[in-house]
């Protein structure tokens, strides 16, 4: 034990051996939660083009768009009737016992059963790959949700500056093996075998709940208090009354926006070099493939060595500004790139170097500075408002980002000025929040004040 933590204490040394017992096992819940996460979603197209067909994928977008608001609002009303942590018990094995179904539904022995009845003769395909696609919507929209508000709720800002990375680390490491063993085993295990593993993961979770709950000795903190009856709509009231909450909304989504913009550029570019009508896609999905190596890569070694250096050394509105700074200052270096006349090969590696800068800096700077900003704030905020933002937020960006594309994409030259233009302004707005968000943070910490 000792070796481990002065492994720890080598990449993170700021970090107290209290510290280092908490996020320790904070860590491994975020390491089985994400890692079962990516291992399902790499397979979420895969089996409703299965089960469905690929052409109705924009049709399950907006089917599953429905159901996580109504999940949203459920998940609302129950955070008045549940306490936090038996809130996240109920959840994660719902969810961890419906992955394990839904691999057991699609063995290649069971499928043969699920022809849909006579009274879903209307749905296109299997009715089972519609209910997939939305529960593995459902999943990534709650869960991690409510895990980083729990964490909001029992550590103090502090803690998080210094802990943080170790957190960061583990969530990379459990994406990139999740990822990993569907690219290895999908050929020899199957997807049921994969569905069912990943839930197996999820039911795990509670257990470890329950651990840190036990060894932290929080039990009468903020996860195990009476919650107080509000509205299903609380956390939108609070997000269209509170500048704060306002701004928190700001520095979550305006990303998504901005990075559908530059990835579909990014796609468009790489058409045009390895066409499909060449090599079947083939050079198309190496490229998508290296990103993802690249991303994940990326965000491993800057939590192991960044991520709580920056929040520790040189504060949180430098991080929360950094980051749209970063993304600014590399729209720019496209810009410049475009007009002094780079090839389309050029241009896709530059924007093949940004969607791995914007990914991989989001989960590991931008992530963590956004989650610590929600600890001087009421458990309305963090669980009500949070999950709100979080879900329906970060689709209705990518929303807008995908209607700028659509309606821009049809001439490169137009999408790639326009799309600059706007992502520019977007970047401005946003810094002057992560401004506002900084300072009334820091405001909030010396005067030991909290928004409700």
């Amino acid at each position: 034990m000792s070796y481990v933590k002065r492994m720890i204490h080598f990449f993170w040394p700021a970090i107290s051996d209290e510290d280092i017992s908490r996020f320790g096992i904070l860590s491994s819940i975020y390491f089985f939660l994400i890692g079962a996460y990516w291992l399902i979603r790499v397979m979420k197209d895969p089996l409703f083009a299965s089960l469905v067909g690929y052409s109705y994928q924009p049709f399950a977008k907006m089917v599953s768009l429905i159901t996580v608001i109504l999940g949203v609002l459920f998940y609302n009303k129950l955070l008045d009737v549940l306490r936090r942590n038996t809130l996240f018990y109920s959840l994660a094995l719902f969810f961890g016992v419906g992955f394990v179904i839904i691999g057991y539904c699609t063995l290649p022995t069971t499928q043969v059963f699920l022809e849909n009845p006579s009274w879903l003769q209307w749905v296109p395909g299997r009715f089972l790959g519609w209910v997939a696609y939305c529960f593995i919507e459902l999943y990534g929209s709650l869960m991690p949700a409510l895990f980083l508000s729990i964490i909001a709720s029992t550590i103090s800002a502090s803690s998080a500056k210094t802990g943080w990375g170790l957190l960061a680390f583990f969530a990379q490491l459990g994406a990139i093996l999740g990822a990993g063993l569907v690219t290895l085993y999908t050929k020899t295990l199957g997807i049921g075998v994969l569905f069912a593993i990943g839930g197996a993961s999820v039911c795990i979770l509670p257990f470890l709940m329950r651990w840190y709950i036990k060894t932290t000795d929080i039990e009468a903190s903020s996860t195990g208090e009476k919650p107080q009856k509000t509205s299903m709509i609380e956390g939108l009231k609070l997000i269209l009354s509170r500048p704060y909450v306002a701004g928190l909304l700001v520095v979550t989504v305006t990303y998504e926006i901005i990075s559908t913009i530059v990835e579909f550029q990014m796609g468009l570019c790489a058409t045009q070099i390895y066409p499909t009508a060449a090599d079947g896609g083939a050079g198309f999905a190496w490229l998508k493939g290296l990103q993802g190596v690249s991303t994940n890569t990326l965000a491993l070694v800057f939590a192991l060595l960044g991520t709580s250096f920056f929040m520790r050394k040189f504060g949180l509105k430098f991080c929360l500004v950094s980051y749209p700074a970063l993304i600014g200052s590399s729209i720019v270096i496209l810009l410049g790139m475009y007009l002094c006349g780079a090839t389309t090969y050029t241009l896709m590696w530059g924007f093949f170097a940004s969607v791995i800068m914007y990914k991989a800096f989001s989960y590991t700077l931008n992530n963590p500075s956004k989650e610590v900003i929600y600890i001087p704030t009421s458990k309305d905020v963090k669980f009500k408002a949070k999950s709100w933002i979080d879900a329906f937020g970060n689709r209705t960006s990518k929303g807008i980002g995908s209607t700028v594309t659509a309606s821009l994409g049809s001439h490169f030259p137009t999408l790639f000025i326009f799309g600059s233009f706007i992502s520019l302004g977007l970047i401005l707005g946003w810094i002057l929040v992560a401004l506002f968000m900084g300072t009334t943070f820091n405001k909030l910490q010396e005067e030991q004040k909290i928004i409700e």
